[in-house]
């Protein structure tokens, strides 16, 4: 079986992580299959990505019994993935069944959502062993959290609850059972796959770079995306089906 598995479910592509025997710790073959189906992910007809895990945990992190040979490069490809689920062109919810921790917290930080089981744990441990987060979480958690909030995660090594982790704007939503965490992530996508991805693209740019820039810098980079949004196929079409009161049919494109 694949350490990495993929299905489709309505309008929603499903990756789980499947290394249940190790919580879906990472291994350089899991990094590798992420890229592989993203891929494929990116050119089917689904409108969002749901990333969870198989078993108890989501997942662990970096799997310490099989240590990359190459650390930097483990780094830096992690840090191609994140990036890659940043700026994907489709969604995505991390459906968070259980532990996330060090990498796996990582992971769930670069998609576009959280969403968690009532008993699921999220933190950033590695200053417990003499590390530090380096697939991101020193960039993501504070942009996400707020430093102060981050700091104390990352130099205490402590974990917190689902309920804390929604309480601080660490996930968006929570459901009661690991069993239903999938459902609850298609049912919080739902608000968002009936639009266009083309919009949707634009103001993840807006807001993930624009935060980035000086205000003058980030007023034009959101004058250029509207000028691509505007030109689009599905702008004319959501003109078109608000003018003649019917339901707009998406080609995000």
């Amino acid at each position: 079986m694949s350490v990495l598995t993929r299905s489709n479910e309505g309008d929603c592509a499903i990756l789980t992580m499947n290394r249940p025997q190790s919580l879906n710790a990472i291994t350089s073959e899991m990094l590798d299959l992420f890229n592989q189906h993203l891929d494929d992910i990116e050119q089917d007809h689904s409108r969002a990505l749901i990333l969870t895990g198989t078993g108890r945990g989501f997942c662990p992190g970096t799997d310490l019994k099989e240590p990359p040979a190459d650390p930097k490069a483990r780094i830096q490809h992690a840090h191609a993935l994140i990036l890659r689920l940043l700026e994907y062109p489709k969604l995505s919810v991390a459906a968070v069944n259980g532990l996330a921790l060090g990498g796996g917290l990582e992971l769930a930080l670069g998609c576009t959502f959280r969403v968690a089981a009532q008993e699921a744990t999220f933190g950033l441990p590695e200053i417990k062993i003499g590390l530090m987060p380096a697939y991101g979480g020193s960039v993501l958690l504070p942009r996400l959290v707020g430093q102060q909030r981050a700091l104390r995660m990352m130099l205490s090594g402590d974990a917190v609850s689902a309920e804390q982790a929604l309480a601080i704007g660490l996930v968006d939503d929570i459901c009661d059972t690991p069993d239903e965490v999938v459902q609850c992530a298609k049912a919080f996508a739902a608000q968002f796959t009936r639009h266009s991805t083309v919009p949707q693209r634009a103001v993840r740019s807006a807001i993930r770079d624009g935060g980035e820039m000086p205000l003058r810098e980030a007023l034009s980079h959101e004058s250029d995306l509207m000028d691509k949004v505007s030109a689009s196929e599905d702008c004319i079409e959501g003109v078109m089906s608000f003018i003649e009161k019917r339901d707009p049919q998406w080609k995000d494109r």
